[in-house]
């Protein structure tokens, strides 16, 4: 029931290159004292907003598919000029951590990722949010007929010129699922339908293949893959790419030459004797576009690719 990505331990931020990077500011613990504990509202689908540095955070909730089941939010405010991260931060940063364990009658809690933005962090490309964001949540209950508490304890950055640890706390007591929902338990159902419509839409390896051809550009300097759009994809006018990658990878993400086209360029790779024995690095790719963006798996042959010198084949992911 736990999400956990990245905990907040160390004195300087992240950075992919091992370069400088700005100072991180001393932990802040925005859920340690009662001052920034939620309390919880008569109304009984949000809690009240929790105030930390720079930024603001609350649960909202509606009814969700099924009677054993609640759909939530993770509703973050942002100061202007401030940024919070995506699950893959970029060149530097740290992505949010979800804490659920401390809940009742959760059995699971699947928490969602809106397409983020790419933002220019003092040269470095960051991957994440301005302003707002709603981390939309799939709650899936133990038993139906009792309440439930969703506790979080959430750890997120909050970044402009310094970057802020900040650890947040909420709780929200929900009514009994399987019954009828009052019309309070409506009120936040748009706003959390809206916030799903911004989570890529995740294709199998079929989908994919019908959408976009990704080859080995034999010519590039550095390994490259070129992910082109077949047929009516290139209408869906991606503007971006993001791509996450095993530790010890990583992979930059480029405009092609033509339209609708996105470079796969490695940047990093393990040492060569690791590197040889790796048969396919598999990688996400996300696409951004206005009206609907796209998630899928690939693995990329980069390993026998470069010891080899052969094209670097495609395999399901």
């Amino acid at each position: 029931m736990q999400m956990s990505f990245q905990l907040f331990n160390e004195a300087t931020r992240p950075s992919r290159a091992g370069g400088s990077s700005l100072l991180l500011a001393a932990a802040i613990t925005a859920g340690c004292s009662a001052g920034f504990m939620a309390e919880l509202r008569a109304e009984p689908f949000a809690t009240e907003w929790v105030g930390g540095p720079k930024s603001s955070t609350r649960l909202i909730a509606a009814p969700g598919a099924d009677a054993g089941s609640y759909r939530a939010g993770v509703e973050i405010r942002l100061e202007p000029g401030v940024l919070t991260y995506w699950r893959n931060p970029g060149e530097a940063g740290a992505p949010p951590e979800f804490n659920f364990t401390a809940s009742d009658n959760v059995e699971d809690v699947t928490v969602r990722f809106p397409t983020p933005s790419r933002i220019d962090e003092g040269g470095a490309d960051a991957f994440g949010y301005r302003d707002e964001v709603i981390f939309p949540l799939d709650v899936k209950l133990t038993d139906p007929n009792r309440p439930t508490l969703l506790s979080l304890s959430l750890n997120y950055a909050v970044c402009g010129q310094i970057c802020i640890p900040v650890n947040a706390q909420v709780e929200l007591k929900l009514p009994v699922a399987a019954a009828p929902p009052d019309a309070s338990g409506l009120n936040h159902q748009a706003r959390l339908e809206a916030a799903a419509a911004k989570v890529p839409r995740r294709l199998g390896a079929e989908e994919r293949d019908g959408k976009f051809l990704i080859t080995r550009d034999l010519a590039a300097s550095q390994p490259t893959w070129r992910l082109s759009p077949r047929g009516d994809a290139a209408a869906i006018g991606a503007t971006d790419m993001f791509i996450e990658s095993p530790p010890g990878w990583y992979f930059e993400s480029r405009r092609g030459e033509e339209p609708g086209e996105f470079l796969i360029v490695e940047v990093e790779a393990p040492h060569a004797e690791r590197r040889a024995s790796v048969h396919a690095t598999p990688i996400t790719v996300t696409l951004a576009a206005p009206q609907e963006s796209y998630e899928f798996g690939v693995a990329l042959d980069a390993g026998r690719a470069a010891a080899d010198g052969s094209e670097g084949e495609k395999h399901d992911n």
